[in-house]
């Protein structure tokens, strides 16, 4: 067969994802004419080979690591035990590589299996002693660890120490087949030393955890020892924390918020409320026998079915009434999508002011130790006295305190916003001071859901009335019935009919219409207020934006420009000795209550916009 070859170095990159590429982009850029077809060779096949091969070698390596360790501690839980440090040896071999910017190989994979080998020995060391030290009498668990842990500490450091050493020339070769051996040696040398590390920790835990006693000492080392594991790992979920955007975490509240499922519930509910409107009452089935003279025991039989129905205006009062019912739960869900966006909105920004804040408290931290570094120096020179350099720390300490105060109402405001959004995992604003908010967003106050929600109540009341009224008319009621006498072979027919009407109860009949004109009325009135509430509300939420845009203004413009200034200035001359630590802290005091009030007056701006949003039904 004919052939065209190819050939090409890598170089930067792994050779399974260039060829990957390269197949992708041949098969949908290259048709082939038929007969003609690629093929893939050189290190790209070997590398195939090779993987085919591993894939054998790994697991067959692991069995017999762990078959040596039950032959020589006649034991699967103490074998399963040192066993755990292979796992905690491809940590640090996993992250070697990755920090040297290395791609996984075949010589890597070599240097796994030869690291699994290596890993275990400190394992064996720890065990045995352990057990050599409960032969010898020691029974108490912790003594037995703590005196084997000690004793093994130089052994274990020592095994991995040399073992890193000699792999040290592997790792940073240049010469010729570099390539081969700095995988393996990276690997192994990263390897052991997370190996190493975890062992010494881990692997007692684990220890006492399979031999101890008490079952509540057990579960807490148990966390303790996977919270290790978690955090060497990354893989700790309550520290993970995710940057989300304001208009993404409204998105998210709206579709995940429970109440949503709620209210959208509630409307089922009322929707299938309005097909029982036209509910009738059970049909009747009777039978009667009359006895006209009991003397001959002559008597009538009679059979028949009886049906009430009422007024025909009330199944047409019913059906309405359910109807707006139902409108009402539609608009209770709009106006639940409002209250949504604004305590979302809230939420959001408060958490991003008190994230700034903590930036801010951050920058005065790391400004205050340079201060007290530097006042502590001139206090040993004798250009200043002991109380300074107690001020500068005192006010180190009051500063961090504050900060982990501020730490801690984030993470109420982060479980907040996690609440509202139906998340489980930390969630933060953008990395990036906290910016205005628009006011020129559109918005139609004349429809906010709050009116609407109220002008259905009243629609409902009125409703209402004219099923309480309907209520009040004639019921109408009918038999229809066949009757025979004993004896006789012709049945006689016939049907009766019957209308109702509220003589003895007609107050109560009454009273009930005006109860539904009163309820109608207190709907009203309420309408009324609330629109007035809403004008109000709306009024307010803009002085208030109006107050704070004056005072943002000056800091944006020149405040905050100064404070820096004042900063830098008087940080100068303290550190010259034109000035002492109590005329510093007063001008970093001014400086500081600059920025502090800024970040207030901010987010006290951007929160009457998002009560102008929630006004302005935005």
């Amino acid at each position: 067969k004919r052939r065209i070859v190819v050939g090409f170095n890598v170089s930067g990159r792994d050779v399974q994802s260039v060829v990957n590429e390269i197949q992708d982009q041949l098969s949908g850029k290259v048709p082939l004419p038929s007969g003609y077809y690629y093929v893939y060779g050189g290190q790209f096949e070997n590398l195939r080979e090779a993987s085919d091969r591993l894939m054998i070698a790994v697991p067959v390596s692991l069995l017999l690591i762990f078959m040596l360790l039950y032959f020589t501690f006649r034991s699967f839980g103490q074998a399963a035990l040192i066993f755990t440090a292979i796992p905690m040896s491809a940590i640090g071999g996993i992250f070697a590589l990755m920090l040297r910017g290395m791609s996984f190989s075949i010589s890597a994979g070599i240097g796994f299996i030869a690291l699994f080998g290596v890993a275990v020995l400190n394992g064996i060391v720890l065990i045995g002693t352990f057990n050599q030290l409960q032969k010898e009498g020691m029974t108490d668990l912790m003594q037995r660890v703590e005196e084997g842990t000690t004793t093994r500490l130089r052994p274990v450091l020592m095994t991995a120490t040399v073992a890193s050493l000699g792999f040290l020339p592997m790792a940073i070769s240049t010469s010729a087949g570099a390539e081969v051996q700095k995988p393996l040696a990276t690997v192994v040398i990263g390897g052991l030393i997370s190996a190493t590390f975890l062992t010494l920790f881990v692997l007692p835990l684990l220890y006492i955890i399979f031999h101890s006693k008490t079952r509540i000492d057990r579960k807490v080392i148990m966390k303790n020892t996977l919270s290790i594991l978690f955090l060497c790992l990354g893989l700790l979920p309550v520290n993970a924390q995710q940057r989300i955007s304001i208009d993404t975490a409204i998105e998210q509240a709206l579709s995940n918020n429970p109440q949503v499922e709620i209210y959208d519930a509630a409307i089922k509910t009322a929707g299938l409320n309005v097909k029982t409107a036209a509910e009738i009452p059970k049909t009747g089935l009777f039978a009667e026998n009359e006895d006209l003279r009991p003397s001959d025991h002559n008597g009538i039989l009679k059979i028949g079915l009886s049906q009430s129905l009422a007024w025909p205006g009330l199944y047409a009062a019913r059906k309405t009434y359910l109807q707006e019912q139902r409108k009402q739960a539609e608009l209770n869900k709009g106006l639940l999508h409002i209250i949504i966006k604004r305590d979302v909105r809230s939420t959001y920004y408060l958490l991003w002011y008190l994230q700034d804040k903590q930036v801010l408290l951050q920058q005065l931290d790391s400004m205050y130790s340079n201060l007290l570094q530097a006042t502590a120096i001139r206090v040993k020179t004798g250009d200043l006295a002991r109380l300074e350099e107690i001020a500068a720390g005192a006010k180190l300490r009051e500063l961090r305190a504050t900060a982990e105060q501020n730490k801690k109402e984030m993470l109420v405001q982060q479980q907040q916003l996690m609440l509202l959004l139906d998340r489980n995992e930390w969630l933060l604003p953008p990395d990036a001071p906290m910016k205005r908010l628009d006011r020129t967003l559109p918005g139609n106050p004349d429809s906010h859901p709050l009116i609407n929600l109220q002008q259905q109540n009243v629609q409902v009341a009125a409703s209402n009335i004219r099923v309480q009224k309907n209520a009040n008319m004639p019921e109408l009621s009918g038999r229809v019935f066949s009757q025979r006498l004993w004896g006789a072979d012709d049945p006689f027919t016939g049907f009766s009919v019957t209308a109702s009407f509220p003589l003895l109860g007609a107050n109560a009949y009454r009273n009930r219409v005006k109860t539904a004109f009163a309820e109608k009325e207190v709907q009203e009135k309420t309408l009324a207020y609330q629109s007035r509430l809403l004008q109000t509300g709306m009024a307010s939420a803009i002085a208030e934006m109006e107050k704070n845009n004056a005072l943002l203004r000056f800091y944006e413009t020149s405040g905050l420009e100064q404070a820096s200034e004042i900063i830098k200035a008087a940080t100068l001359s303290y550190r010259v000795g034109e000035i002492g630590f109590a005329e510093l802290s007063q001008f970093l005091g001014q400086a500081i209550g600059i920025r502090q009030n800024y970040l207030d007056i901010l987010n006290t701006y951007n929160q009457s916009i998002i009560q102008y949003y929630y006004f302005n039904n935005q």
